[in-house]
């Protein structure tokens, strides 16, 4: 039920824009030039029995294609059919993608993203993990903050993840995506009296506030701003683990012990 309404979520916003951004490369590039495809989120089959449902928001991927395929042993990539269609192709290719991620036996080498969202998962379990990003798009395969067109993708990227969040209702989200993308997070997410982000709180005995900070969102959402996975300081990393110690122990409940 969550992809069915999800895709219907994802449908009505696309309704909205200029759907030759979702064409093969070749095409969209005339247009879009580097572009990649469309990332649009999914969850497991077993997320509304999830007793933890965690959001992780990374910034972007370094290359998306939901109409590429194999033909023998070559990327072909099909042509654009409807929104319906590319709508599916993207959710599974998210949902396929992530799965292989999560059962992955051993970790990556280095900082990664997916090394820290298996650790999430075992922290917190792993059906009621949501793997998104600020950004829907990539550019080059990198960010998309220098994209010419650039407010086109962060609008759609704003209300992408405002129906996921309003759809899926997580009950923690892990702003993971870094600090070169942190203005454009504040401008999706502001902080202060009035808006989304409140109750600001700072973890000075453990870790810098820059490192590790939390909040509210829409007033019952408790948040962590935390640094990319690839941040390899010793402190970014402290501020990582310990918000997912904080994690754990809020998914416990209030009356477990604390993690030593």
């Amino acid at each position: 039920m969550n992809n069915k309404l999800l895709k219907l979520a994802y449908m009505n916003l696309l309704n909205d824009i200029d759907i030759t951004c979702l064409e093969n490369p070749e095409t969209r590039k005339v247009v879009y030039g580097k572009l990649s495809g469309l990332f649009l989120p999914s969850v497991s089959e077993n997320y509304s029995n999830a007793k933890n449902k965690v959001m992780i928001i990374g910034s972007e991927t370094a290359g998306w294609e939901p109409l590429a395929k194999k033909v023998a042993g070559d990327t072909v990539f099909d042509d654009f059919e409807s929104i319906d269609t590319y709508v599916d192709r993207t959710m599974q290719k998210h949902q396929h993608f992530f799965k292989k991620m999560l059962q992955k036996d051993s970790g990556d080498r280095g900082h990664t993203f997916h090394n820290f969202t298996r650790a999430t998962a075992k922290a917190v379990g792993g059906d009621g993990l949501i793997y998104a990003n600020l950004f829907c798009f990539d550019w080059r395969k990198k960010s998309p903050i220098k994209y010419p067109k650039f407010d086109f993708v962060k609008d759609l990227s704003g209300k992408i993840l405002d129906v996921q969040i309003k759809i899926l209702q997580p009950d923690y989200i892990i702003f993971a995506n870094g600090i070169s993308s942190a203005k454009q997070r504040r401008e999706l997410f502001p902080v202060g009296e009035g808006a989304r982000c409140t109750d600001g709180k700072n973890h000075p005995e453990k870790i810098s506030s820059h490192y590790l900070w939390e909040f509210i969102l829409d007033k019952k959402i408790r948040c962590f701003r935390v640094h990319h996975p690839s941040a390899r300081s010793k402190e970014a990393r402290l501020g990582r683990s310990f918000a997912l110690q904080l994690l754990a122990e809020a998914a416990r409940g209030p009356t477990s012990s604390a993690i030593q």
